[in-house]
């Protein structure tokens, strides 16, 4: 009878995963209904459902579904059903909620990549430190491309969090394109260049703060006027290009609708 259970069970979810492929989201989804509100479901009826969930266009109406789901569920600490909790909550822009959901031993790679993300977004970089040694280890053994494109978009992601942006745009530049990762690594790049142009401006302004601060407090002649002019300029052209690059980064950092 177990046997027959597990079987039909299989065949349920199977169905679940087929409708989706074939487009057919609104069938996906009754099914997918039916199954989170039954009285038991087991850890990976739970994972398949919420996977399936995350194909949808609007997985977020479901999220008092898949909470109750979670409720009743017998093992919840599984790290399968963390697995699909963690993916669930990054998906509905809840990344405090997702960050108590991150496996014990992260095994699939689409939770490394997840969990960066979220510890990014929380600026958990003590964390991200951790989940970058990972996506490391992942990257050197990876042998197909959407694991290598996946691993090298986090780490890319966090070296910039942590300032090592050749680093960042190395990974960006070798990595596969995939086009699930396209986005990502052709605005990471951008955006990186964008970090570093305002790096290099700030230099040329403390170079110009400390050019004056030397003539300032040298006895020798002061500058000429002409000298004094073109120092004025260039420290006000290096602040207008500060505003303009800070300014197009915080608008490169808005959320997408």
């Amino acid at each position: 009878m177990k046997n027959r259970i597990h079987f039909c069970n299989q065949e349920h979810l199977s169905e679940i995963d087929g409708y989706m492929q074939l487009g057919m989201e609104e069938e996906a989804l009754d099914l997918i209904r039916g199954t989170l509100g039954k009285r038991q479901v087991s850890g990976e009826e739970f994972y398949i459902c919420v996977f399936a969930l995350l194909q949808s266009e609007h997985p977020q109406s479901f999220k008092r579904v898949v909470e109750h789901a979670y409720g009743q569920l017998s093992e919840p600490t599984d790290d399968q059903v963390r697995s699909a909790m963690l993916n669930y909550y990054f998906s509905v822009g809840e990344a405090a909620r997702a960050f108590e959901f991150f496996p014990r031993r992260p095994t699939k790679f689409f939770d490394a990549w997840t969990m960066m993300q979220v510890c990014l977004e929380l600026g958990r970089l003590d964390e991200a430190k951790k989940v970058a040694r990972y996506c490391s280890g992942l990257l050197a053994t990876a042998d197909d491309h959407f694991t290598k494109a996946s691993m090298a978009d986090a780490l890319a992601a966090y070296y910039v969090q942590i300032g090592k942006s050749e680093q960042a745009l190395k990974l960006w530049n070798e990595a596969p394109t995939e086009p699930a990762f396209q986005r990502q690594r052709l605005t990471g790049i951008v955006k990186t260049r964008l970090v570093q142009a305002l790096e290099a401006a700030k230099v040329g302004l403390a170079t110009i703060a400390e050019a004056k601060d030397d003539a300032d407090l040298s006895i020798e002649p002061p500058l000429s006027n002409n000298s004094s002019a073109l120092m004025s300029d260039t420290d006000r052209e290096l602040k207008d290009w500060v505003r303009a690059i800070e300014r197009l980064i915080a608008e490169a950092n808005q959320p997408t609708l």
